[in-house]
């Protein structure tokens, strides 16, 4: 599942460049954090020997904090940006149920 997670980070890290919300810098950030943090929590989910669940906590996390973003940040009026984040974090949340 930490290609799903990593592919869903990438996603969120190139979106607004791909969907030109790029000159908002609130909806810059959000998608650069959740996708960081996914990105990174995918690295670890793939290289740890451990399998231990923190992972999947974070990854669920992150996934939840993108789909509020929109509407918490008040960015929700971007609609690119509100339906990538939306479908990141659904997607996150999904793979970390």
């Amino acid at each position: 599942m930490y290609l799903l997670t990593g592919f869903l980070g990438i996603l969120a890290i190139v979106s607004p460049y791909l969907f030109g919300y790029d000159n908002d810098a609130v909806a810059l950030w959000t998608s650069l954090i959740i996708g960081g943090v996914l990105l990174i929590s995918s690295i670890f989910e793939g290289v740890a020997a451990d399998r231990e669940k923190w992972e999947y906590w974070v990854a669920g996390i992150a996934g939840v904090g993108a789909i509020l973003a929109p509407f918490v940040l008040g960015f929700s009026t971007l609609t690119t940006a509100l339906w990538t984040l939306l479908v990141v974090g659904g997607g996150a949340v999904v793979v970390a149920w």
